[in-house]
């Protein structure tokens, strides 16, 4: 059984027979993590749609420096364009959802206030829990291997957000209480603004507002889901059905 090549991130373009000084911390991840050796390969992507073969040229002490040998196209993304608005909820089920709906090909997420969010709006510490919402996003392209690193916006308020629109873009709120059910939307959807509460949910109040917009509210079916395992599983049935997951 052939080993899987490791991934990295570098963030800037990338040439064949180019040699590149990796940063801190993925030459901390290649020396003392995987414990990689000269000439052991490693698989470069640097958001675009092209993957780059490297190998390690020399090691020293926390210094690793690769070589690009070739490059290769591959476009793993979705045709179902899912920007998720999710609402801010408790640190490990926050960083969940957003590493698991980034592995399910969501596109773009907004991180948004609703009534029942239980954080600090402080500026300070919502600037830094975005930057590690990123390096969630980065470590779970590394994994799933996308080579495109989804955008995480700043985090916006729910009614600011909800207002906003795309072409094309089908509005939906999970809504426990709704009647309606992904079987019943529009048979062919390509682009998807989705709406998911935190613990506790929307109260009746932003359901309605949200609703004024043009957001349709959807169940997906008969319990009630923690907000994690809702994301997942709304972002897994709408990628079922009209994205590239199969069953």
């Amino acid at each position: 059984m052939k080993n899987r090549i490791p991934r990295i991130y570098i963030n800037k373009n990338l040439k064949i027979h180019e040699k590149i000084v990796l940063n801190s911390p993925n030459a901390h991840y290649i020396i003392k993590v995987l414990r990689m050796n000269i000439e052991e390969k490693l698989e470069i992507f640097n958001n675009t749609n092209y993957v780059f073969l490297s190998k390690i040229i020399e090691i020293k002490k926390k210094i690793a420096t690769i070589l690009v040998l070739e490059k290769e196209k591959k476009d793993i993304e979705s045709s179902l364009l899912i920007h998720l608005g999710l609402a801010i909820s408790k640190n490990e089920k926050m960083n969940f959802a957003i590493q698991k709906c980034i592995e399910l090909g969501v596109h773009t997420i907004t991180p948004i206030f609703s009534k029942h969010c239980n954080i600090h709006r402080d500026k300070k510490n919502i600037l830094k829990k975005n930057i590690y919402w990123k390096n969630i996003i980065i470590s779970a392209c590394q994994q799933c291997k996308r080579n495109i690193i989804p955008k995480i916006n700043h985090v916006e308020d729910i009614n600011l957000w909800s207002k906003q629109s795309n072409k094309n873009e089908t509005k939906i709120v999970l809504n426990p209480t709704s009647s309606i059910t992904i079987n019943q939307l529009p048979k062919k959807i390509s682009c998807i603004r989705l709406l998911v509460g935190c613990e506790g949910g929307f109260s009746s109040l932003e359901i309605q507002k949200v609703m004024q917009n043009e957001f349709i509210p959807v169940k997906l079916g008969p319990r009630i889901l923690r907000t994690e395992t809702a994301a997942i599983a709304a972002v897994t049935a709408f990628q079922i059905k009209f994205g590239d997951l199969s069953i």
